[in-house]
């Protein structure tokens, strides 16, 4: 396991020569399941000295009571009237049940849309008519969407029907889904969520992602709201308005990929195609109770993508289960052979794996939140999981060298236009882009080697075990508006606070899956992280999908209009 690194070797070489190693042979074998309350006070040095420690420690998980009231009626100048809601009350006899959740399966998964095409059972047409009227009846009051391209999806629809007839549908045949307006696609135009180019990039040849989703028979439907230019955690944009959580409205969804989670969320589409530099497709779908996929650096082109930091930004897929994902993400990779190996993972029993609990993706977190991570925990290891405890101390320096990479990369894509049109950037995306300009050479070198320093302990890491498991956000989210929140009593941004636990799978390109894991006392979902070395997308894929064939999380929606 021991990796060494030649003195000749750059950072940016060895960053990317990282992704591309994959692999986890020589792995040791673990034993440490241990039940509700136990410890093993043990611990081992690994070739490279790095101590992992195997002492894991769950508290039992208390029944809880929740009485939800949410917002009662309400006025949004913006949106127009909210709804009014009278006083629920419910007992949860182990976790809490949403108070605002729709069980009902009246709209199919991805997966369950195309066998019931591919037997006639259901049509291309009322399958995008269906997201269509969802939108038109819920945009106004949430805001996913900045354009809808309903008269070109409804003309792909017909289209995916006769193909499906004529037994030529692809394997997403008629399945409606919806961009992230970063995404450059050939039948509208990108925004970019911003005004800094008045009309948006025009309309050109599909970003790769997006043409291998079409040629396997996917439709676009529309263009999703997003943080202006990708560079925020909320998708409360300056110029479309706000993306509003559909589990209440007055709360973030989450960003920079908000539109994306909430179209996903409320049945404006089957599946989305968002864009994560920091978290930004793991947050929103977090917040709204979705599962999102961050891929290994590089699998699927970011070619058409706007660049806000380029050795951060990966392209990935979100849907309502990890099926759905897994599918997603096999068409988007190009490769027919990884897609089948893909589906083949999420089918299977994971068999015994070795997942890492560390406690920097746990600490600090809600109480409701670390409660709901701990009970995943422990049904991963009634089913199998060996878990392992682990210190990864490079984690928490990582958070600020991202926050520096960030703001020195985008500076340098936005530079020009910020010159040339200051006032079409909103004025809090425009004073954290002139941040940027406040960087030294030193403080982009020194956050280059903590990079370095991460992915080395990730490399060793993945090494030892299959899967790192921790939260998405330390807290829930919050009301629109709100600049910080308290993380273990301490007021801290709100971007920091939603990018620790994110940021360092950026840093280091290792792939990420964010999914449902439980519901807060407050009726909001909570979700998990799985993280996996670098192009083992597979292994994350295959034990989201097993615990969500042991949890119903995943099929709560949030009542509609």
């Amino acid at each position: 396991m021991n990796l060494s690194l030649s003195s000749s070797l750059s950072m940016r070489s060895f960053f990317f020569s990282f992704f591309s190693a994959g692999g986890s042979s020589g792995r040791r074998s673990w034993a440490a399941s241990p039940p509700a309350g136990a410890q093993i006070p043990t611990s081992t040095a690994t070739p490279n000295h790095r101590r992992i420690v195997i002492s894991v420690a769950l508290p039992k998980f208390n029944e809880m009571a929740s009485v939800h009231r949410p917002r009662a009626g309400s006025n949004m100048t913006w949106f127009g009237p909210g709804n009014p809601y009278g006083l629920v009350k419910i007992r949860f006899p182990q976790a809490p049940v949403p108070p605002m959740a729709d069980n009902s399966q009246s709209q199919p998964t991805i997966r369950e849309s195309v066998r019931l095409i591919a037997r006639g059972k259901l049509s291309p047409v009322d399958l995008v008519n269906d997201s269509l009227a969802r939108i038109e009846a819920g945009n106004a009051r949430l805001g996913a969407f900045i354009t809808v391209t309903a008269d070109s999806a409804r003309a792909a629809a017909i289209k995916a029907g006769r193909r499906v007839r004529t037994g030529r549908g692809g394997v997403l045949a008629g399945i409606p889904i919806s961009v992230k307006d970063l995404i450059v696609t050939i039948d509208a135009p990108t925004s970019l969520g911003s005004r800094v180019i008045p009309s948006g990039l025009p309309a050109g040849p599909d970003a790769p992602a997006i043409g291998r989703l079409r040629r396997a028979g996917a439709i676009v439907i529309g263009k999703a709201n997003l943080h202006e230019v990708a560079l925020g955690v909320t998708s409360v944009n300056e110029h479309f308005g706000p993306v509003r959580n559909p589990w209440d409205p007055t709360r973030v969804a989450g960003g920079s990929s908000g539109g994306s989670a909430v179209a996903v969320a409320t049945g404006m589409g089957l599946g989305s195609v968002g864009t994560d530099t920091r978290g930004s497709i793991r947050i929103p779908s977090a917040c709204c109770g979705i599962v999102g996929l961050k891929p290994t650096y590089g699998t699927i082109p970011t070619d058409g993508v706007f660049p806000l930091a380029a050795t951060l930004d990966h392209i990935g897929p979100m849907a309502r289960s990890v099926e759905d994902v897994a599918l997603l993400f096999g068409v988007m990779t190009g490769s027919t052979r990884r897609a089948k190996a893909v589906l083949a993972a999420v089918d299977r029993k994971p068999g015994r794996k070795k997942v890492a609990v560390c406690e920097y993706l746990i600490r600090d977190a809600d109480h409701d939140i670390g409660t709901a991570i701990e009970t995943a925990l422990k049904l991963l290891a009634r089913r199998g999981a060996s878990l392992v405890s682990v210190e990864i101390p490079e984690l928490e320096p990582a958070l600020e060298a991202s926050r520096v990479i960030v703001l020195a990369e985008a500076i340098a894509y936005h530079d020009e236009l910020l010159r040339r049109n200051p006032d079409g950037y909103g004025p809090i995306l425009k004073s954290r882009l002139e941040g940027g300009y406040q960087l030294s050479a030193l403080q982009y070198v020194q956050a280059e080697e903590r990079r370095l320093e991460l992915l080395t302990a990730y490399a060793n890491l993945f090494q030892e075990v299959d899967c790192l498991v921790g939260a998405v956000l330390p807290v829930a989210p919050p009301k629109i508006g709100t600049q910080s929140v308290p993380v273990a009593g301490v007021e801290t941004p709100l971007s920091e606070a939603f990018c620790r636990y994110n940021a360092p799978q950026n840093m280091t390109g290792v792939p990420a899956l964010a999914l449902p894991c439980g519901f807060s006392r407050t009726g909001l979902p909570i979700a998990m992280q799985l993280v996996a070395g670098s192009g083992h997308e597979e292994t994350i894929l295959g034990i989201g999908a097993a615990y969500q064939r042991e949890t119903d999380w995943h099929t709560r929606r949030p009542k509609g209009p």
